[in-house]
């Protein structure tokens, strides 16, 4: 419908001030309905709710946010959203923090430290009540969102060693128990497709394989560990390297799941049979592991559980305030043993 040649507008919702006369109370009682920060009692609770309901009352996000200091949303900032391990942690996160009307604003860093950069600044400029950090590369970014107040909480254990909630599984044991599958089921020359060095997990998977390789005698020669990023094609790429060696290995840890589907395929493509010529193993226990022939033997690691760790650390810290002491969690884990090794 148009009006002295323009668009007519839509009619605005309700406002707060219509909300309180319908319901014959007040705006404050109104707003103490919304914030649930003040006693009101379930009476005039429901009255007001039903009044709403009737309006379609949409509340101002970021009126709310003003008057409680409070923005209700989290960050989570994640290395590359396509590795399928990074929506399962956003999902464990999101049951945690939801409970408490946060949502959760996701950030892929994947795009490196100019874009991490950037979302830092969106999480401080936007007053977010809490940062998830879920990416390597990330300590002048912690420095800074700390700086403004803001409670972090850190996700993997290659930022274990900074000053923040942190919760991890145990990769240098993950890495120590896959290697002892390999080493019990008669395999003696051991390579690894390690993650990009000074990258979590990459760094203390490679630390857990050849410590673990070492107590059982196993000597690891340098051109068997082969250093790539955690996708299919690198570990694919990783993989062919390895079959190029002058000893090629007859058993490879990848650092994930996405690496070990690309070695397997880069093994397939040379014609080697899997698992009796090489048998592969990768981390995370991807939905994809189960489903690739011959099926991946993994290590299980429950992500859903670390996001909602991350989650109720955060909501804590968000309580506690800057005063608490830093708490770190660790989530177990469990060796998958399927076809592939």
């Amino acid at each position: 419908m148009k009006q002295n040649g323009l668009d007519e507008m839509p009619p605005a919702g309700a406002t707060i001030q219509e909300v309180a006369k319908a319901a014959g109370v007040s705006k404050t009682t109104v707003s103490h309905v919304l914030s649930g920060n003040r006693p009101v009692s379930a009476a005039t609770r429901r009255r007001v709710e039903k009044v709403m309901a009737e309006l379609d009352f949409q509340p101002n996000f970021f009126a709310q946010a003003l008057t409680s200091k409070r923005s209700n949303s989290i960050a989570l900032i994640v290395q590359d959203i396509t590795n399928p391990y990074y929506p399962a942690l956003a999902r464990g996160l999101q049951l945690s923090v939801a409970r408490r009307g946060q949502a959760v604003m996701l950030f892929d860093a994947g795009g490196g430290e100019q874009f991490a950069d950037t979302f830092v600044n969106e999480a401080i400029q936007r007053r977010v009540d809490g940062v998830v950090i879920a990416a390597s590369g990330m300590a002048s970014g912690l420095a800074r969102l700390q700086k403004a107040g803001i409670p972090v909480v850190a996700v993997g254990s290659g930022l274990s060693g900074l000053s923040v909630d942190w919760v991890s599984a145990d990769d240098e044991r993950i890495a120590g128990d896959a290697v002892r599958h390999l080493h019990a089921s008669g395999r003696s020359r051991l390579a690894t497709i390690a993650g990009p060095r000074g990258a979590a997990p990459g760094d203390s998977r490679l630390s857990g394989f050849l410590d673990a390789a070492a107590s059982l005698g196993i000597e690891v020669l340098p051109q068997h560990v082969a250093v790539a990023d955690f996708t299919r094609d690198g570990g694919y790429e990783a993989m062919e390297r390895l079959m190029g060696t002058d000893s090629s290995p007859d058993a490879v840890f990848c650092a994930n799941d996405l690496m070990a589907i690309g070695a397997m395929e880069a093994a397939n493509a040379a014609g080697l049979d899997i698992p009796s010529a090489i048998a592969i193993v990768g981390v995370d226990d991807i939905d994809a592991a189960s489903l690739v022939r011959p099926a991946l033997t993994t290590v299980h690691i429950p992500v859903e559980e670390i996001g909602q760790a991350a989650g109720d650390l955060l909501l804590h810290r968000i309580d506690e305030g800057g005063g608490a002491s830093y708490r770190q969690v660790l989530v177990n884990h469990e060796l998958v043993v399927r076809a592939s090794a």
